[in-house]
């Protein structure tokens, strides 16, 4: 007969397994997801050009791909959250300033707005597509 002790502890035992394959879950798997990206050159309060793009983010680090084929790459710095650094060295800025719809990284010559909702990008472009 099993006494409370060893079910105790069989039970804990699954709880840690079951936790431990969540954690791990999240952290092999990158979450990829489309995206809209407006290009703000430094000093504009207007977007330069819009692109369909696709955001990434694995353990920290944020991958931004747009349809023109840039991409930009950001590895976390530092202990302080939203402090990166480009593929050339230069430091970059996550910002609030989207609330959900989106985030706001600030770049040496440019900030890259992305928002998590791309239909009016995706209409948009069948528009252009329809004789």
């Amino acid at each position: 007969m099993k006494t409370v002790n060893s079910v105790f502890k069989g039970k804990v035992r699954w709880e840690v397994l079951g936790l431990l394959s969540v954690l791990l879950n999240g952290v092999v798997y990158a979450g990829e997801t489309p995206a809209r990206c407006d290009i703000y050159i430094k000093g504009s309060e207007q977007s330069a050009i819009t692109f369909p793009c696709t955001f990434s983010q694995r353990r920290g680090h944020v991958t931004i791909t747009r349809s023109d084929e840039v991409t930009y790459s950001f590895t976390p710095i530092g202990d302080t959250p939203g402090n990166y650094e480009d593929q050339k060295g230069n430091t970059v800025y996550r910002q609030r300033g989207l609330g959900v719809d989106g985030v706001i990284f600030k770049l040496k010559n440019e900030s890259v707005y992305i928002y998590w909702d791309a239909t009016s990008l995706e209409q948009k472009t069948s528009e252009k597509k329809e004789p």
